[in-house]
C-alpha cells in the first residue's frame, strides 16, 4: 500500500504539468488497452482520478483500472480496491454492478467464467470409469449458463443445466434463467458468498434440502499428477440431519477441481472421490 501512496504521489507532481481533459485521456486508456499497452492506460486513468476526481469519467477510470489490476496484473487486492471504491461513491453509476461483479471475480473461486470447461475424473481409473464434466456459457456481464454432464465410462448418464448469478457478493445458482422467467421469488442455491475467509460460513436450500456450506481453508496448494493449483480454497458441504460431508476444493480462475467425502465425526479423514483431469 506504501509503494501505491508513492506512485500516486508521483502522479500528483506530474499532474501539474498536465492539461489533458478527461474525456481525451479516458479515449486515449480505451486506445492503449485495445494495443495492449496497459502501464500507459494505467497512467491515463489514474491521471482522471487524481486530477478530475468529480469528473463523469472519474467512475470508468476507476472501473478499468481494477480491470487492469485483475485480468492483467492479476493483482487481486488492487482490483478490489478500485471496484470498492465505485461501490462506496458511484452507486448512481452502471458501473456499480459492475464493480460488485469484479470483486466477486478477484480470483473467481467457481469458476464462472465465459467459455472455461473443467473435466473431473475418479481417482481409480483417473476417470476411465466416472467422469464429470463442467462448462461455463457468458450470457450478461453477470449471469453464466452451467452445464454439468455425468459420465459412466463413455456414456452419458446425467446432465444438469443451471444459471449462475452473480449480484451482490453473492453467486447463486439457479435452476432457470433469473433474467428471463416471469416466476416471482425464484429459489436458488447460495452457492458462493463472500468474504473468502477461514470461518465464513451461509445455510441455503438445495435439492429441497438444507445445506450448510463453511470455508474451512483458503491459500491451499493442490497437486495433481498433471497440474499444480494455488490459492485454492476449501469448502465443507454437510445437509442437515446427516453425519456424512463432502469437501469441495476451488481454484482461483478455475472452479471445482477435487471432492472428498468425510463425516462429522471424523472430519479430518478424508476419502477422495473426484479429482481434476483436464
Amino acid at each position: 500500500m506504501r509503494k501505491f501512496l508513492l506512485y500516486l504521489l508521483y502522479f500528483l507532481i506530474f499532474l501539474i504539468f498536465s492539461c489533458s481533459n478527461p474525456k481525451s485521456l479516458l479515449e486515449s486508456g480505451i486506445k492503449n488497452e485495445q494495443k495492449g499497452k496497459y502501464e500507459e492506460a494505467e497512467r491515463k486513468y489514474l491521471t482522471i482520478v487524481v486530477k478530475f476526481p468529480q469528473s463523469e469519467y472519474a467512475p470508468e477510470a476507476k472501473y478499468r483500472l481494477g480491470l487492469i489490476y485483475k485480468d492483467i496484473i492479476k493483482n487481486y487486492q488492487q482490483a478490489n480496491m478500485w471496484f470498492s471504491e465505485i461501490i462506496k461513491n458511484h452507486k448512481e453509476t452502471k458501473f456499480y454492478k459492475l464493480a460488485e461483479v469484479g470483486i466477486l471475480e478477484s480470483p473467481d473461486y467457481l469458476g464462472a467464467l465465459d467459455n472455461n470447461k473443467i473435466i473431473l475424473g475418479d481417482v481409480e481409473s483417473g476417470g476411465k470409469n466416472m467422469k464429470m464434466m463442467i462448462e461455463f456459457k457468458k450470457i450478461d456481464f453477470d449471469l453464466y449458463s452451467y452445464k454439468c454432464k455425468l459420465y459412466a465410462g463413455e456414456k452419458l448418464v446425467r446432465q444438469e443445466d443451471r444459471f449462475y448469478l452473480k449480484t451482490g457478493q453473492e453467486i447463486r445458482e439457479y435452476s432457470v434463467n433469473p433474467k428471463t422467467s416471469k416466476e416471482k421469488d425464484l429459489r436458488y442455491t447460495l452457492i458462493l458468498k463472500l468474504p473468502v475467509e477461514v470461518g465464513n460460513k451461509w445455510k441455503t436450500s438445495k435439492e429441497n434440502r438444507e445445506v450448510t456450506y463453511t470455508i474451512v481453508a483458503t491459500d491451499l496448494t493442490v497437486k495433481f499428477k498433471n497440474k499444480i493449483f494455488s490459492n485454492c480454497i476449501k469448502i465443507l458441504e454437510s445437509y442437515k440431519g446427516e453425519q456424512g460431508i463432502r469437501y469441495l476444493y476451488y481454484a482461483s480462475n478455475k472452479g471445482l477441481i477435487k471432492i472428498t467425502t468425510s463425516s462429522l465425526r471424523n472430519p479430518q479423514q478424508e476419502f477422495p472421490v473426484l479429482e481434476f483431469i483436464e
